[in-house]
């Protein structure tokens, strides 16, 4: 019975999938030669179930066809992707894209092993692994254990796409979340002072491995500059954990600038927030409790800021999550939007 429901659904899904394509070209515009196509995506915990297990062996297979299907029908060139609950589950899905598809997967999942991954459709080398905080970071962050931070909960990965070009450089991460944890892994506090430093210590996290993810960019963005501008097209993107305006995703823009058009000393350096650019009807990635929030950002170096043809969040399937996670044990669509931007001309 449970299988015949998800097969279903995934027909369901299928035929909603294809209308909803026909209605994202619309606000993508049409793919030519020479242009790029970026998405990012938390895939909500995309883990290969276990085996013997039918029911979730069909969510899965219907969850693969789904994510699979919509990035085909993007167009996308290259996918981050976060919450990949192993490096089989990201092979799953390479195979379901087909070839010439490729993937990079962290070595360095969190505790619950999910972690971040990147798959194109062109040759991709892995450059590096991010997993410390740095000394010139913020290398000395309590832990709410009492002790002190010393690596990204989530290892972020940094790659080389050949698509052309100089090709492009892409990082993606997973930042701690506004999940609030206690000593010895508990979820709940048990006086309200504990609940107010445990809110604290998330976002010390969350600061601290943005900073370490600036520091690291600071370094490979002047190494490749060419006279005082980007000398390799880079993008940082995935699930930032808050909002376009909050510090820890500020900061990861380096120098704030006036005028893109006007050349100045912080343009090596300097990365673009394109979810600015979103259309303001859709300028959100998850819908919590009923209200959207952008927390999957796309930044961008500065040639890439002025190719910038369109950019897209596409929350049409998502549904509205709260904070319990158990109704989302077997879900097909994931509760975060894929955020797709298409620049042109490169």
């Amino acid at each position: 019975m449970r299988v015949g429901i998800v097969t279903k659904r995934r027909l369901r899904l299928q035929r909603r999938l294809r209308v909803r394509l026909s209605g994202w070209h619309h606000t993508l515009g049409a793919t030519v030669t020479n242009d790029l196509v970026v998405m990012t995506w938390n895939v909500e915990n995309l883990f290969r179930p276990d085996a013997g297990d039918t029911s979730a062996a069909e969510t899965y297979a219907a969850k693969l066809a789904y994510l699979a299907g919509l990035v085909s029908g993007t167009g996308a060139d290259v996918v981050a992707l976060q919450e990949i609950g192993s490096p089989t589950a990201a092979e799953d899905l390479r195979a379901a894209l087909g070839e010439p598809w490729q993937a990079v997967v962290s070595s360095h999942p969190d505790s619950r092993g999910i972690r971040v991954a990147v798959l194109a459709r062109h040759a991709l080398t892995e450059e590096a692994q991010i997993v410390a905080l740095p000394r010139a970071g913020l290398p000395a962050v309590p832990d709410v254990d009492g002790g002190t931070l010393t690596h990204l909960g989530r290892g972020a990965v940094q790659v080389h796409v050949d698509c052309g070009g100089p090709g492009l450089r892409l990082l993606t991460a997973h930042l701690k979340s506004k999940l609030l944890t206690y000593p010895g892994g508990r979820r709940y506090p048990h006086t309200e002072d504990e609940r107010a430093r445990g809110a604290g210590y998330a976002l010390l996290r969350r600061t601290a491995e943005a900073v370490a993810l600036r520091v690291h960019l600071n370094d490979v963005l002047a190494a490749a500059a060419v006279d005082g501008q980007p000398g390799m097209p880079t993008i940082l993107c995935g699930d930032l954990n808050d909002g376009p305006d909050a510090v820890t995703t500020v900061l990861l823009e380096g120098p704030a600038d006036g005028d893109v058009h006007r050349l100045d000393k912080g343009d090596a350096v300097r990365l673009y927030n394109l979810g600015r650019r979103l259309p303001p009807a859709r300028a959100y990635s998850r819908i919590y409790q009923g209200r959207g929030e952008l927390i999957d950002h796309i930044l961008a170096a500065r040639d890439l800021q002025l190719r910038l043809g369109s950019i897209d969040s596409l929350v049409d399937d998502i549904p509205s999550i709260g904070a319990s996670t158990r109704s989302r044990e077997a879900v097909i669509v994931p509760d975060h939007a894929p955020v797709v931007a298409r620049f042109t001309g490169l």
